[in-house]
This record gives C-alpha cells, sequence and structure tokens, in this order.
C-alpha cells in the first residue's frame, strides 16, 4: 500500500497526487471565501461599531455579525453540495 503513494519529500501536502484542477481551485477559492469572512467576524467592530440603524430589532453591529455567520453557513452549503455532486460520479 505505501509503494503505491508518490514520494513528496518534505513539505505540506494539500490535495491528494491526481486531484483534478477544477476541484483544487474550487477548494482554495471556498478556503479564501471562508478565511475572510471569520476575518470580517473578527473585526467587525471596524465598520460595522455603530448602534443605529436597528434591523430585524438588533443593534447593526448584531446584525451585522448574524449576516455574516448566515452568509458563512450559505457558504459551507454550497461547498457540501458541490463537492457530494462531485462524488457521485
Amino acid at each position: 500500500m505505501n509503494e503505491e503513494r508518490e514520494d513528496v519529500g518534505l513539505g505540506l501536502v494539500v490535495f491528494k497526487p491526481g486531484t483534478s484542477t477544477a476541484t483544487k481551485v474550487r477548494g482554495i477559492s471556498f478556503f479564501v471565501l471562508l478565511s475572510a469572512i471569520i476575518l470580517a467576524q473578527a473585526c467587525y467592530w471596524l465598520f460595522a461599531n455603530q448602534v443605529q440603524p436597528i434591523i430585524w430589532g438588533m443593534p447593526f453591529g448584531m446584525f451585522f455579525v448574524v449576516l455574516l455567520i448566515i452568509v458563512e453557513f450559505l457558504a459551507l452549503v454550497g461547498l457540501y453540495f458541490s463537492e457530494n455532486k462531485d462524488d457521485s460520479l
């Protein structure tokens, strides 16, 4: 079983050997998107540091955090369905 693996030397292997380019691009794209959303959640106070306006009964800062969580959830659902579609082939 170990004879089938290619010797990659010292380094970090992100994708299995033989992974298609489209799968690599999709994976890297989702990683960058989700990382940007998480960074925006950590630094939201830079651009959402307001109480007014009140949206859906929440101050703007709280609404912005909830909005980012919803966007992140939708991105993860999209990633799940795109990976699920490729596995069925």
